[in-house]
């Protein structure tokens, strides 16, 4: 592609040289029709943000913009409104106006504002019979991803812990309380989600969550997977809920002992041994695989049931390695 196409073309970025003026000024000029179509004016402020192999130009007025999206209640359930919302938090917007709510009843508009009040940093700033407008109130710098991300490793830790005890000791109400709790590392999640989507659009998100691209890439890509071994631990606690009873204590035994592996699999991927990981993951393997085959001679009813909490638990420990793969790339990259 020719130099003067770059200059004209308003979708293609251009090359220029440095220059320098006096013994301490660099001078970079910018042809002004492209500089116009970026909507680039004489005398705007400009930042400069190193990002790993280039440097990020910005102008100041991206932090100011606002982004926003409307949904219509008319055209979707209730539960799609919902789902609507949650997506659009996701992808980074500021307001969110929900529109032609009257078809809604006064239990849906409190399940919306249950989703809302879930999500972190929203709130609903005006509602009427006609419409809800949802803010964003969070000043992003005081929430970092990565302590997000710490947070939700904890709460999944935690969970998966207590998922397991819960079939162990047939213990309903803490499976219940397992499974309530589910929504508590999605919405750690759904806020990592958002700066990643708001970082790639505005340089300076990122700097406000304290980090750099591919630091967020990397948090977003952990925390996805924390979120699937959430999944994983409310299918477990959902068989205490099923059984008819507690397995045997032999068998309660060799669950809690897997399970505690494919645990030390996400612990060890979090900390960057991925040799380890990887070796008590094949361990998770072949303890899982041995204990199906016993299981299939048992007659107990409630046999099926254990075999699926072996599978998350292989579920588990692979989430561990796709972790341990994002934290092995993040160390080459370094």
């Amino acid at each position: 592609m020719s130099q003067r196409r770059s200059a004209d073309d308003a979708t293609v970025p251009v090359e220029r040289k440095l220059q320098l003026t006096g013994n301490s000024t660099f001078v970079v000029s910018l042809p002004k029709a492209w500089a116009t179509a970026q909507n680039l004016e004489s005398g705007m402020s400009m930042y400069l943000y190193p990002a790993d192999d280039r440097v990020v130009a910005a102008p100041e007025r991206v932090s100011t913009q606002e982004r926003a999206v409307t949904i219509d209640a008319r055209s979707d359930t209730s539960d799609g409104v919902e789902r609507q919302a949650r997506a659009a938090y996701a992808a980074g917007y500021d307001r969110i106006t929900v529109t032609d709510v009257t078809g809604l009843d006064a239990e849906q508009r409190r399940a919306l504002e249950r989703t809302v009040s879930r999500l972190i940093g929203l709130e609903i700033q005006e509602m009427t019979d006609e419409q809800i407008t949802i803010a964003d109130v969070l000043d992003a710098s005081e929430i970092s991803l990565s302590q997000t991300v710490t947070q939700a490793r904890q709460l999944t830790l935690e969970h998966h812990a207590d998922a397991v005890d819960a079939v162990v000791t047939n213990d309903h109400e803490l499976a219940r309380q397992v499974q309530s709790r589910e929504r508590d590392v999605t919405r750690l999640f759904a806020f990592v989600s958002r700066g990643v989507h708001r970082g790639l659009e505005d340089v300076h998100e990122i700097t406000r969550l304290g980090t750099d691209r591919t630091t967020a890439f990397r948090e977003y890509r952990i925390a996805r997977q924390l979120e699937r071994i959430t999944d994983h631990t409310g299918r477990i606690a959902a068989v205490a809920q099923r059984q008819s009873g507690p397995p045997d204590e032999a068998l309660g035994a060799q669950l809690e002992s897997i399970a505690a592996d494919t645990r030390r699999v996400v612990e060890q991927a979090l900390a960057g041994e991925h040799s380890a990981a990887l070796e008590t993951e094949h361990t998770v393997r072949d303890v899982t695989a041995g204990l199906d085959e016993q299981l299939s001679d048992c007659a107990d009813p409630n046999i099926y049931l254990y075999g699926s909490v072996l599978e998350q638990l292989r579920q588990t420990a692979a989430s561990g390695i796709r972790i341990a793969e994002t934290t092995t790339e993040s160390g080459l990259d370094n």
